[in-house]
C-alpha cells in the first residue's frame, strides 16, 4: 500500500525531489570519507602512500562491485514486482539476494587475500609501493562478506521508502570513518592499513545496523525463508550485469592505466590519474544518487503500465544530470591549481603542472558524460540490462581500449584526451540505441514474468 501512494500516485515533480536530493546527500556522504582518505594519507603519509592508495584502490571496488551486480540487479525486479502487486515474489528475491551476496563475497575475499601481493605487483610496483598498498588490499578484504552488504542495503532501503534513513545512515557512516582515520593515522600514527580497517569498522556497524531495521519486519521488504530458483538467480545476474561490468571494466582500466602511467611518468604520473579520479569519486555517486536512486520509483511504475510517470520522472533525471556535470566541467576549467593542491606537494613543480594539465583536459568528459550515464541508468530500471551494458562498457572499457593506441603517441596527456574521446563515443551510442528503440516500439515493452 504504501509503494503504491508513494511510487505511483504522488506528484512527480514532489516525488522526484523527495528521492533524488536524499539520494545524492546519501550518496555524496558515503564516498566523501574517500576524498578525505586521501587527503589524509598523502598529508600524513606521503606521496609514497598516496600512490599505494591510487594503485590498490581499484580492486577493492572491484570486489564491493560484486556485491552491486546481486544488489541492484535484485533491485530492478524487486521493484517491478511490487508494482506488480508481487510481494511475496519480492520478499524472496530480496532474501536470497542477501545471501547470495555474503556466499560469493567470501569466496572472493578468501581468493583475494592470498592474492594480493601478486595483484599489486603485475602493475610493477616494488618496494615500500609494493608493501603499503599490499596492507591496503589486504585489510579491506578481511572485512568484505559483511562490509559488502551495505551497499546492497542501501538500495533496499530505497525500495522501502526508507529514502532519508539510507540518507542518515550513509552520512553517518562517512562521519565515523572521517572520525577514525583521523583517530587511527593523525594521532595514533598507525600506516596505511589503518585507513581501511576505519572503513570496515563502520561498514559493519552499518551492516548490522540494517539487519535490525529489515528484522523489524516494519518495511516493504522482509526476509523469509529462501527459495533458490535458477531462472531468478539468471535474471538477477543479467540485470546487475551493466554495473558490475562497467564497474569491473572501468577499474581494470584504472590498473592498466597506473601500470602505463608507473612506466612513463613515475609516482607522480599515477597521483595525477589520482587526482581526477577523485572526481569521478565525487562526482558519479552524486549522480548515482539523483540517477539511479529513482529506480525504485522507475521499477514500480514500470512494472504498473504506468509509462508516462516513468517519461516524467526520466525527464527530471536527465535534467539534473546534464545541471551537475556542467557545474563540475566549470569548476575544473576554473581552479585546476586549487584542486590539485589539496592532494600534491605544490613545491614539487613537474608533479604539479602534470596534475594541472590532467585536470584540465579531463574536465571536457562532463560535457556529454550526463547523457550516457543517465541513459544506462535509465534502462537498466525498465529492464533493458544489454543496452545498458553496452552504453556503458563503452565508456569504461571498449572505447578506451582501442583508443589507447591510437593516443599513444601523445604520451601521458593521450590518457587524459581518452577519457573525452570515450565518453563523447558513449554518448552517440546512447542516442543511437534510444532513437533505434523507441522507433521499434520495444522501449518500454516488458519481460515476461519469471
Amino acid at each position: 500500500m504504501f509503494s503504491k501512494e508513494f511510487f505511483g500516485e504522488m506528484k512527480i515533480s514532489k516525488l522526484f525531489f523527495m528521492i533524488a536530493i536524499p539520494g545524492a546527500i546519501g550518496m555524496l556522504a558515503s564516498v566523501i570519507y574517500q576524498l578525505i582518505e586521501g587527503i589524509f594519507i598523502s598529508q600524513y603519509l606521503g606521496s609514497t602512500a598516496f600512490g599505494a592508495l591510487n594503485l590498490a584502490y581499484p580492486y577493492v571496488i572491484i570486489l564491493f562491485a560484486i556485491a552491486d551486480l546481486i544488489g541492484v540487479g535484485s533491485s530492478v525486479i524487486i521493484a517491478i514486482r511490487l508494482g506488480e502487486g508481487d510481494a511475496e515474489s519480492a520478499n524472496r528475491i530480496f532474501t536470497n539476494s542477501v545471501i547470495m551476496i555474503v556466499i560469493i563475497e567470501t569466496i572472493f575475499a578468501i581468493a583475494c587475500y592470498f592474492l594480493a601481493p601478486y595483484l599489486i605487483m603485475v602493475l610493477g610496483a616494488e618496494g615500500e609501493l609494493l608493501r603499503m598498498a599490499t596492507e591496503y588490499l589486504k585489510t579491506y578484504v578481511v572485512f568484505f562478506p559483511i562490509t559488502s552488504l551495505v551497499f546492497a542495503f542501501d538500495n533496499y532501503l530505497r525500495i522501502s521508502g526508507k529514502i532519508k534513513t539510507s540518507m542518515f545512515l550513509n552520512i553517518f557512516g562517512s562521519a565515523m570513518i572521517v572520525g577514525l582515520e583521523y583517530l587511527f593515522i593523525g594521532v595514533l600514527n598507525f600506516e596505511i592499513w589503518g585507513a581501511p580497517l576505519a572503513t570496515s569498522i563502520v561498514f559493519v556497524v552499518m551492516t548490522i545496523v540494517a539487519f535490525i531495521v529489515f528484522g523489524t519486519r516494519k518495511l516493504t521488504l522482509k526476509f523469509v525463508k529462501p527459495k533458490l530458483s535458477i531462472n531468478e538467480l539468471f535474471r538477477v545476474i543479467r540485470n546487475g550485469l551493466p554495473v558490475f561490468l562497467s564497474t569491473t571494466a572501468g577499474r581494470i582500466m584504472e590498473i592498466i592505466f597506473n601500470a602505463i602511467l608507473l612506466s612513463m611518468g613515475g609516482e607522480d604520473a599515477v597521483n595525477a590519474y589520482g587526482v581526477i579520479m577523485y572526481v569521478e569519486a565525487l562526482i558519479l555517486p552524486l549522480l548515482y544518487g539523483m540517477v539511479d536512486s529513482l529506480q525504485p520509483v522507475v521499477g514500480y511504475n514500470f512494472g504498473a503500465n504506468k509509462i508516462d510517470r516513468v517519461k516524467t520522472m526520466e525527464k527530471y533525471a536527465y535534467i539534473t544530470s546534464f545541471i551537475l556535470c556542467l557545474i563540475t566541467f566549470v569548476f575544473l576549467i576554473s581552479f585546476p591549481n586549487a584542486y590539485a593542491s589539496i592532494f600534491i606537494d605544490t613545491t614539487n613543480e613537474a608533479a604539479m603542472n602534470m596534475t594541472i594539465t590532467a585536470i584540465f583536459i579531463f574536465s571536457f568528459t562532463y560535457l556529454t558524460r550526463w547523457f550516457s550515464f543517465a541513459s544506462q541508468c535509465f534502462l537498466s530500471a525498465i529492464e533493458k540490462p544489454i543496452s545498458s551494458l553496452m552504453i556503458s562498457l563503452t565508456f569504461s572499457f571498449i572505447a578506451p581500449v582501442a583508443l589507447i593506441g591510437i593516443l599513444w603517441v601523445l604520451n601521458i596527456e593521450g590518457i587524459w584526451i581518452n577519457f573525452v574521446i570515450s565518453s563523447f563515443l558513449s554518448t552517440v551510442l546512447s542516442i543511437i540505441i534510444l532513437i533505434v528503440k523507441n522507433k521499434r516500439g520495444t522501449l518500454y515493452l516488458k519481460k515476461k514474468p519469471l
